[in-house]
């Protein structure tokens, strides 16, 4: 595909996106410019209009994200890192019930061969994901109607769970605007510190060739420029409102190639998962708020196996503790990268024994 063409099919993307955003806030509904893009995106696409969002504009919007996310953390936030190991080893442990939960699900529904049921169950990390099947030749291409239709699920029961289950009163929609106090004077020097936290945490992780550092980098660069006091301002709002609606159309676009029936075939069962490990988190965040003493809002976005730019986003938009909310992910996408060679050389050696 041509750039020009790219270019084009990612401008519509993005102005489709914000149609539903701005539709979103027009009927007064929350996350807009993550679901209304995600949203409007997807049923575009299922009725065979063919977008892209080119890979450097979720690279850039990853990266603002990533930025934003860091603002979010104190000197108080670092130094009671240490007492999330509880939470962090709680998350780790759902995100194995999670998979066993999905695998055994898809393996005896869905029709899928164990392998292809094994990616598909994998709670987020849907790029390494992707490459990890190529290379095993599963099927790719159910792999990713199974991860996208459960992210889904995920992301609009979540903030039906946090008003009826968690009494958490969502912010409302409004369009953003370029300061919150117009009066005040822009911050120049910090605003240039913004951009190299966001510059250096994208070029380092390209440099690495490091997957998720593309996010996890511009965390680490924002959070020690503002728990420092260097940096005293935010991302500006429309910057975030496009961050966030290229995430949404990179969610909504997934659905590219597949049309309504195959929804119903495969997307109905990832659906039903997504349902089923929503209502999981929210029974054990119900527990474990009570038992640690933590909010049940942040408790939920740190349990939901779903994506951690997503989920991220989503504990921006909501202002629901971002910084406990992103690291949780992270590390949760770290442990799957690390994780998922030996869990697939075990699985791979059962499977050849079976067999036999």
């Amino acid at each position: 595909m041509s750039t020009l063409r790219t270019f084009a099919r990612g401008l519509l993307a993005l102005i489709i996106g914000a149609s539903g955003a701005v539709l979103f806030i027009y009927l007064g509904i929350s996350l807009p410019w993550v679901l209304g893009s995600m949203v409007a995106c997807a049923s575009v696409s299922l009725c065979g209009l063919k977008l892209t969002i080119p890979k450097r504009w979720r690279s850039y919007a990853l990266a603002i994200i990533g930025t934003i996310l860091g603002s979010s953390f104190t000197l108080e936030t670092i130094y009671s890192l240490p007492s999330w190991m509880v939470t962090i080893t709680l998350m780790l442990l759902m995100s194995g019930l999670y998979l066993l939960c999905s695998y055994k699900i898809l393996l005896k529904w869905s029709g899928m061969d164990r392998l292809t049921a094994l990616f598909s169950a994998i709670p987020g990390g849907l790029s390494i994901i992707s490459a990890l099947s190529e290379l095993y030749r599963s099927d790719t291409r159910r792999i990713a109607l199974s991860h996208s239709a459960r992210l889904v699920a995920l992301l609009v029961l979540a903030p039906i769970i946090l008003v009826h289950v968690g009494n958490y009163p969502l912010p409302e929609s409004t369009l953003p605007t370029l300061t919150q106090d117009p009066t005040a004077p822009i911050l120049w020097t910090e605003l240039g510190l913004l951009v190299l936290c966001a510059g250096a945490g994208y070029g380092l992780a390209r440099l690495l060739h490091f997957p998720t550092g593309v996010l996890l980098f511009p965390i680490i660069f924002s959070a020690l420029a503002h728990a420092t006091g260097w940096v005293t301002i935010a991302v500006p709002a429309p910057l975030a409102a496009l961050a966030q609606a290229i995430i949404g159309a990179t969610v909504g676009i997934r659905f590219v190639g597949y049309r309504w029936r195959d929804i119903l075939y495969d997307g109905w069962l990832s659906i039903v998962i997504g349902v089923v490990l929503a209502l999981l988190s929210m029974l054990a965040a119900l527990i474990l708020s009570h038992w640690l003493e933590i909010d049940f809002a942040p408790l939920l976005l740190v349990l939901l196996p779903g994506g951690a730019p997503e989920l991220g986003v989503m504990a921006l938009a909501l202002d629901i503790d971002p910084a406990m909310v992103s690291t949780h992910h992270m590390l949760r996408v770290l442990a799957i990268v690390a994780g998922i060679s030996l869990l697939l050389n075990r699985f791979i050696r059962t499977i050849q024994h079976n067999s036999q």
